[in-house]
């Protein structure tokens, strides 16, 4: 069943990326073993830890490359022309750009972002999971 949400959890610290599963089959088919499992490519291939973009200016960049390179089959010269033009968009958050399937939906994400309506953004659904914030003076008359 495919999956067309974009969820980053705080809980678990991963970013679950939106997939096909005709996309998933064809990593498999392809992977002379690699995996064992659908579930197999979709663990390694679609659930990232967040702390790979703990530095957003870097990560931007280095998921515009692999967008263009790996997922488009682009040229190196073209990535990193994107990259450097991405990598200081810092509204634009890195786990959007390795969600992307391809540039027209990072063009389309990029779009609405400059026109702020992110609600026209319909390529998949993007979801925060945040951890509740303890607020310190509760915090702190808690462990009184």
């Amino acid at each position: 069943m495919d999956r067309n949400i974009l969820l980053v959890s705080e809980k678990d610290q991963k970013a679950y990326l939106p997939y096909f599963i005709s996309d998933i089959e064809k990593i498999y088919k392809n992977s002379n073993k690699k995996y064992s499992s659908y579930q197999d490519v979709i663990e390694e291939e679609y659930i990232l830890p967040l702390n790979r973009f703990k530095n957003a200016c870097f990560s931007r960049f280095r998921e515009t490359l692999n967008l263009v390179i790996h997922k488009e089959h682009g040229s190196i010269i073209k990535a990193l022309d994107l990259g450097l033009e991405l990598s200081f968009n810092y509204k634009l958050n890195p786990i959007i750009i390795a969600a992307c399937r391809n540039l027209d939906e990072l063009d389309l994400y990029l779009d609405c972002l400059e026109e702020d309506e992110l609600f026209d953004f319909d390529c998949f659904e993007i979801k925060f999971e945040v951890a509740p914030e303890i607020y310190k003076s509760y915090a702190k008359d808690f462990y009184k």
